[in-house]
């Protein structure tokens, strides 16, 4: 079963997660590729605008909880990926891949390797320059 907090999602629980359904796991998951930000609020969980330099969340998190939480993120959004790669991976591998299908999953192999280097960082945890998704793999 998955979980979430403010600013997380994983398929583990952890500290100040709620569980949540498999639906909602896909919504967070999209709406993270979207630039949205997990919230919780009064246990129900909901998306919303991350958070601006001009508007600082208010909560200030420890380093382990950072970290906690980037991982939890990335892991999301890793998953996420895996979903919209099998497609084209299937296309690949019956030898039926598109030129369009073939360049879909580069940019999603790409945006896996990004999105696994993101500890590499050296403002990690404390700011993460995450990777631009890819978006929506169609196929042709």
């Amino acid at each position: 079963m998955p979980y979430a907090a403010d600013g997380a999602i994983s398929t583990e629980p952890f500290a100040g997660a709620i569980e949540i359904s498999e639906e909602q796991h896909i919504q967070a998951v999209e709406g993270m590729l979207g630039g949205m930000a997990v919230s919780i609020e009064g246990g129900i969980l909901s998306l919303r605008v991350p958070m601006t330099p001009e508007h600082p969340a208010e909560v200030s998190l420890t380093p382990d909880e950072l970290r906690h939480a980037a991982l939890a993120q990335r892991d999301a959004l890793m998953a996420a990926a895996a979903a919209r790669m099998a497609p084209l991976q299937y296309a690949a591998d019956l030898g039926e891949a598109t030129a369009t299908e073939e360049a879909a999953m580069l940019a999603w192999k790409r945006y896996c390797v990004a999105l696994n280097r993101i500890e590499q960082q050296t403002t990690y945890p404390e700011s993460i320059v995450w990777p631009e998704s890819p978006g929506i793999a169609t196929t042709a």
